[in-house]
């Protein structure tokens, strides 16, 4: 038999109430770390070796030379220190006197009493003598806890991330039959002529042959009609315009004709990773978090060296490079990477090409070619061509050739060249989120009759713009500024800005000073100056309950210092939770006297509104209504709903959830919806109603989305969903149709024991692992206290329960295996399991 076991099995005879026994325990941290050492016991209170606990609890420890121990605590360097002296013990700033009995040393090891220890490092210490048992039931704050949970975050970063997504079921839609239709509106009505001032818009799509069908129709007479389809996977195509869109290329335009990419038609924000190097002591960890989430680690090696590669999204990805040492040691380096939206990853191949008439005047047809590749995670290469056939003008044909690329993590540069149009170069400098500059110079080319690229017919332009914030702290408050200067064959124009933010109270200011410069060729320049401000007034309780939620908002400007050119004042207050009133003043110079506005918006869930009344001086008042929503056809359940939209090139999940009385997992006459469950469709959600039947809408088409109910949310905790998440592929302008089958688990209860003295004891704290046999699932539960176990919503299968090896292999004990089946309807299992532990041999 192991030592453990028959150390388990003695009765300890009791010792004298001062003298201290020698007596050999099982020190146990929660279930993270255990030792057997020889303890002390005194009365009915146990005396621990110092040193061998700290060091299982992740502390570094070691004798003073002088009978006392000394450590540090880690992350944080927290000193700890016991001394045999002073009879004292101090952790940080924390400090226990120690009573005579408390404190023990022999044989060159110090032992204090497991109550005081505990009080020390504020966690509980639980003494069992019957089992020889020392335990911390509640080790989360000691650095031994800390470092699993680092290691269990790096075994969940080394499990492949898609393997959760790729084995979820995947539901492909049925594109078999016309399925769904939506349309949005927007009506504006002024009130002096409701009928012929009116205007409106339509768009209505259908989902058709796997893609997006369109139609728009506004009062202005256009009609827009397209197709869009779109394939995920599809290395060639992924995505295929038919019909009125926009050109493709890095200058979009209105045309009528076909488009096609191999471009996602969500880009991914991760763009890819990037390697990371440096050097720390030898031994030393390294993890990097981004968000508090662990994306990279690595161990330094012998030579002191370590690189790691770090997932990057586009934008800014502010990281914290945390190092640790053999004794939890901390260091921290706070880095920030920028990733430009214009990048692609390294290796990654776009192309794009269109054709098509022209929907505006300058050209009759256009087309593009347009290919990109990513050279490396810094530097992304682009060339392409525009091309503008024009009646009585000759065609146009601009090829292009750009790159734009990261010189350094703070530096982003881009250089464009296209033939017979401009050459233009940027430099953007941003090193973190609070210190952004931005400088740009375009050279433009001459000698093209009605240019469609230089409409303005410009020669040059300069244009730079910046930001800074003091105090990362204190969001709203900064400084901004651009200015921008542009020559032409008639002059030049230039423009200045600078402005500030800050927050004092409840009230946020927006001060500005600006200039305006025009120089028209053989008159005198002329210049203009601006100086202002904003103000935003935010709620305040102390007003009372009438003005406690009124948003003010004040504007002014000065042209030079004594001529006003604009003042206003707006107040807004929400009326209901959906309706919000605004009344506000407002004078421009020009126009005669101040005109006063009155606004009610509503924002329902079927319908948007917006009423204005505008009042000038000296004029007649004016009332305005503008109306828009959204109309949405569900052919699947005949039912016509109304949202506040848009809804065009969206998609809807509707289904029912129910009880699966049968276990076929579909839907059969009689079988019991159930109401008020959660559905979670991505990022939206909806309740199922009396008859078990949601609706969910606003969901992204063509790509995939994670479907699964809340299990919070279920009324009975019997209900087991059948599949508890699946990956669902929307089609646009449509509900795709899904049903949740659901249900009823068994129970699985039973109590882990012993023998003891003939008797049956107990044992709490045992790992059991509940497998189902012909899939390979499972589950795991630990017993209480008092040995007591039990599983909720088994569902129906033939399981094996077996106490966990690891812990077997611990306390050297063997368990048999309980064998047993569950129905549909829950029943099988038995009414109470018993698993017994039973002595090993050594």
């Amino acid at each position: 038999m192991s030592l453990a076991l028959l150390l388990a099995l003695v009765v300890a005879s009791p010792a004298t109430d001062s003298v201290p026994e020698p007596a050999l325990v099982e020190l146990r941290i929660g279930r993270l770390a255990s030792r057997t050492v020889q303890a002390f016991r005194v009365s009915d209170r146990a005396l621990l070796p110092l040193v061998q606990f700290l060091e299982l609890a992740g502390i570094e420890a070691g004798s003073d030379g002088a009978g006392g121990v000394t450590g540090l605590a880690h992350p944080g360097e927290i000193p700890v220190a016991v001394s045999l002296a002073d009879r004292a013990a101090r952790f940080g700033t924390r400090r226990v006197a120690l009573a005579p009995g408390e404190l023990h040393a022999e044989a060159g090891e110090l032992y204090l009493d497991a109550t005081r220890l505990g009080e020390l490092l504020e966690v509980r210490i639980v003494t069992d003598w019957s089992d020889l048992l020392v335990s911390v039931p509640d080790p989360e704050s000691l650095p031994v806890a800390v470092r699993r949970r680092r290691e269990s975050a790096r075994a969940a970063l080394l499990r492949p991330r898609e393997l959760a997504a790729t084995a979820l079921p995947l539901v492909a839609p049925d594109r078999s039959r016309w399925t769904g239709f939506v349309l949005d509106y927007s009506w504006l009505v002024p009130g002096s002529d409701p009928f012929g001032g009116a205007s409106y818009a339509l768009a209505a799509g259908t989902d058709a042959f796997g893609g997006s069908l369109e139609l728009g129709l506004g009062s202005a007479g256009r009609v827009d009609g397209s197709w869009l389809g779109v394939w995920r996977t599809d290395p060639r195509v992924t995505q295929l315009r038919l019909g009125d869109g926009t050109a493709t290329g890095p200058r979009s335009r209105s045309l009528r004709g076909v488009a096609a990419t191999n471009a996602p038609f969500l880009r991914p924000s991760l763009v890819g990773t990037i390697p990371y190097s440096g050097r720390l002591p030898a031994g030393w960890q390294v993890e990097v978090y981004r968000g508090g989430e662990l994306v990279g680690f690595d161990s330094v090696a012998m030579d002191g060296s370590f690189a790691t590669e770090l997932p990057v999204l586009y934008g800014e990805n502010p990281v914290d490079l945390v190092a640790y040492g053999p004794f939890g040691e901390t260091r921290t380096i706070s880095r920030t990477f920028r990733v430009s939206s214009a990048l692609l990853p390294r290796g990654r191949f776009e192309y794009a090409i269109s054709g098509g008439g022209c929907r505006f005047a300058p050209c009759r047809a256009t087309g593009n070619l347009d290919l990109r590749y990513g050279l490396s995670h810094r530097w992304t290469a682009q060339a392409g061509v525009d091309a503008f056939g024009r009646d009585s003008l000759g065609g146009l044909w601009h090829p292009y050739v750009s790159a734009i690329g990261s010189v350094t993590n703070s530096w982003t540069v881009q250089l464009e060249g296209v033939q017979r149009a401009f050459v233009r170069s940027g430099v953007n400098y941003e090193p973190s989120l609070n210190l952004r500059l931005f400088g740009e110079y375009t050279r433009f080319a001459g000698g093209v009759a009605q240019p469609i690229l230089n409409p303005l017919h410009r020669r040059s332009q300069v244009s730079l713009s910046g930001f800074y914030r003091p105090d990362p702290r204190r969001a709203f408050f900064y400084f901004e500024g651009s200015a921008d200067h542009a020559t032409s064959g008639a002059g030049s124009t230039g423009h200045a800005r600078i402005g500030a933010s800050v927050q004092l109270g409840a009230v946020r200011w927006l001060p500005y000073a600006r200039v305006e410069r025009e120089a028209v060729r053989g008159a005198p320049a002329t210049t203009r100056t601006f100086a202002g401000f904003t103000g935003f007034l935010l709620p305040r309780a102390g007003w009372g309950k009438l003005l406690r939620e009124v948003w003010v908002r004040t504007a002014l400007e000065m042209e030079g210092l004594r001529r006003p050119s604009l003042a206003m004042l707006t107040l807004a207050r929400p009326v209901t939770p959906t309706t919000r009133l605004e009344v506000g003043v407002s004078w421009m110079r020009g126009l005669r006297g101040a005109s006063f506005t009155l606004g009610l918006s509503s924002f329902l869930s079927s319908v948007r509104s917006f009423t204005t009344v505008d009042a000038p001086s000296g004029g007649p008042a004016s009332l305005t209504q503008l109306v828009q929503g959204s109309v949405l056809y569900d052919r699947g359940a005949g039912s016509v709903s109304l949202v506040a939209g848009p809804s065009l090139q969206r998609s809807g999940v509707a289904g029912r959830v129910f009880l699966d009385a049968n276990g076929n997992g579909r839907y059969d006459v009689g079988e019991q919806g159930l109401p008020r469950v959660r559905i979670q469709v991505g990022s939206v959600s909806a309740y199922s109603d009396s008859s078990g039947n949601y609706r969910v809408w606003d969901v992204v088409p063509f790509e995939p989305v994670e479907v699964a109910p809340d299990s919070l949310s279920f009324e009975s905790p019997l209900w087991v969903p059948a599949v508890p998440r699946m990956v669902l592929l929307p089609e646009p302008n449509r509900f795709t149709t899904l049903d949740l089958p659901m249900v009823i688990g068994g129970v699985v209860e039973g109590m882990v024991v012993r023998g003891a003295g003939g008797a049956r004891q107990g044992v709490g704290g045992v790992g059991l692992v509940l497998t189902e046999r012909r899939s390979g699932k499972r589950r795991m539960v630990t017993s209480f206290t008092d040995g007591s176990f039990y599983l909720l919503g088994v569902t129906a299968g033939e399981y094996e329960l077996r106490v966990d090896a690891r812990v077997l292999n611990r306390i050297g004990m063997t368990a048999g295996a309980r064998r047993f089946a569950i129905s549909p309807s829950g029943e099988g299992a038995p009414a109470s399991l018993e698993v017994e532990l039973v002595a090993g041999e050594d």
